[in-house]
């Protein structure tokens, strides 16, 4: 076999490999969170040595951090996709928020793994460097939201808290639904969303309210 065929069949191998020990170890960082999952365990859930996993990953942590990052990396894709650029802001940031609460719905080990960071009074496990990528990585899908809100009319100042506001909105109403406790109160994802977004809108387009008081009037 020529020696370019080669590489390229090793790539496609290690390609598929790694594929596999990212599937496991997401299933083992959902369930038992970073600090309970350990190499030995990943290794043997994927079928391979540990020798495989560090083949491809320094530590557990690095893994863990590059699986966070692809689903990120996803996320992303998908609320720039539903806000585009062009669109009218109000109706841009009712798709964007509809798209980060279905994508996290719909994959819910990435929640998982998402929220997992956030245990704690800080991130857990990870090195600066790790942190400061992931930090990077969801702050390019938050300033999605910022560059709406903005053209619609949100004055500078106001920007982090109406942000701030949006993703506590949307992962709160992900965590309750996952947690089967909007089913106990009497409710859906899909109502709480609509209720959500509805009054975004409001807010946004209220007579008086793209203006530098923006928040101040809300009651």
């Amino acid at each position: 076999m020529p020696a370019d065929a080669r590489a390229r069949r090793k790539t496609v191998v290690d390609g598929i490999k790694r594929d596999l020990i990212r599937s496991s170890a997401k299933k083992l960082f959902a369930e038992t969170g970073l600090d309970g999952a350990s190499v030995r365990e990943i290794a043997k859930l994927a079928g391979y040595t540990t020798g495989a996993i560090y083949f491809h990953y320094a530590s557990k942590e690095e893994l863990y951090a590059d699986i966070l990052a692809e689903s990120l990396g996803q996320l992303l894709i998908r609320v720039r996709a539903a806000a585009p650029d062009e669109a009218d802001p109000v109706l841009a940031l009712d798709g964007a928020f509809r798209a980060l609460v279905d994508f996290y719905d719909e994959n819910p080990r990435d929640l998982d793994l998402s929220l997992y960071l956030l245990s704690g009074t800080r991130p857990r496990g990870l090195t600066p460097a790790l942190n400061r990528e992931l930090n990077g990585k969801l702050l390019a899908v938050l300033d999605i939201y910022r560059r709406h809100l903005a053209r619609a009319g949100v004055e500078e100042a106001l920007l982090n808290v109406e942000v701030g506001a949006l993703f506590d909105e949307m992962i709160g109403a992900l965590v309750a639904s996952h947690t089967r406790r909007l089913r106990v109160i009497g409710t859906d994802l899909k109502a709480v969303v609509d209720h959500h977004t509805a009054n975004l809108a409001a807010r946004l387009t209220r007579r008086g309210m793209r203006t530098s008081k923006l928040g101040s009037r809300q009651t």
